[in-house]
């Protein structure tokens, strides 16, 4: 087997418009001959460029291939060529081509002349592109601001959104709010503890009207000749000691009211020795009480107690009045 390297122009072959268009092809044949092989190689090379013109003159005519596209479409052909180069008739088989075709690239068309614009061109231009650009909106600057629930939002075409302002007021909102909730709170409080001191002031002076209405407390002590009546009432809480009385008529001692009287080692002579009505309360220790009468008188709610007292005479009680110690 013998190679050889081919190469050459072919005959012109047909443009898009008809026009001649020279292209050169170049390549490797493989092939078997019995002779001497430079000495036919000549002979296949001119035999392959002219079988190659053909058969590519003949597609460009029927519309099978186009110029651009012969170097795509050429090793397509090869089968074709090689049986239309007759190498067989002058006792060569050829085992393989390869082909490669250069096509001349086209020349650009030419382009117009420009003529450069005239003054009054160039003033009108530069008017339109003023007059556009004063028109279109994307030259400008919009800008939004609204309230919304407190917040002002501010918003622009150039800067968006004003997040940064916006963060800033929700910081300054949360002050706000934290501030009067404190403030609020001390508000309330202090009404709460001067609510809760006047309530401790009511409750106290209850407790001390409450105490003097109920006659509470240490007994004040009080004095008496025991020549005529010893009377108390209201809310009095008095104490007798050591007291000899002697009367030789009416009561010796009455007690109203919510009277508290205390009569500590007293002695009573008198017709009618100690009389407590209403709701007074009389305790009597030690001493003694000598009535021709009654000794000792209870009426409504009062109560008289004896302790250690010599009683001469008659006791009465009525209602829920109590006597008790005789």
């Amino acid at each position: 087997m013998h190679t050889a390297k081919i190469g050459g122009p072919l005959a012109a072959l047909p443009g898009p418009s008809g026009e001649p268009v020279s292209c050169n092809v170049f390549g490797d044949v493989a092939f078997e001959y019995a002779g001497d092989p430079n000495a036919i190689q000549p002979h296949l090379s001119n035999a392959i460029l002219q079988a190659t013109g053909n058969v590519l003159a003949a597609k460009l005519r029927a519309n099978q291939v186009a110029i651009p596209t012969l170097s795509a479409s050429l090793p397509h052909f090869v089968p074709e060529i090689v049986a239309a180069c007759g190498a067989q008739g002058f006792g060569v088989q050829i085992t393989q081509l390869q082909l490669q075709i250069v096509v001349p690239q086209a020349a650009p068309p030419p382009q117009p002349m420009v003529m450069p614009p005239t003054p009054m061109q160039s003033a009108a231009a530069s008017l339109g592109q003023a007059a556009a650009d004063h028109l279109d909106p994307r030259n400008y600057e919009y800008e939004a601001k609204i309230n919304v629930g407190g917040f002002k939002i501010k918003a622009s075409t150039d800067g968006g959104l004003d997040t940064q302002g916006l963060k800033n007021q929700v910081k300054d909102k949360a002050k706000s709010t934290v501030i009067w909730w404190a403030a609020g709170c001390l508000i309330v409080g202090l009404v709460f503890l001067g609510l809760a001191g006047l309530g401790g002031y009511i409750y106290w002076e209850a407790q001390k009207g409450m105490s003097a209405s109920s006659g509470t407390g240490p007994a004040k002590a009080a004095t008496w000749d025991g020549k005529g009546e010893f009377s108390c009432g209201g809310n009095d809480n008095v104490k007798l000691e050591g007291i000899t009385a002697s009367l030789s008529s009416g009561t010796a001692v009455k007690a109203s009211g919510n009277c508290k009287l205390a009569l500590v080692n007293c002695n009573i002579t008198a017709p009618n020795g100690i009389d407590a009505s209403a709701n007074a309360s009389v305790e009597v220790k030690g001493g003694s009480v000598t009535s021709t009468g009654l000794a000792a008188k209870a009426g409504a709610a009062a109560r008289i107690t004896f302790s250690g007292t010599k009683v001469t005479g008659k006791t009465q009680a009525s209602g829920t009045a109590k006597i008790t110690g005789i």
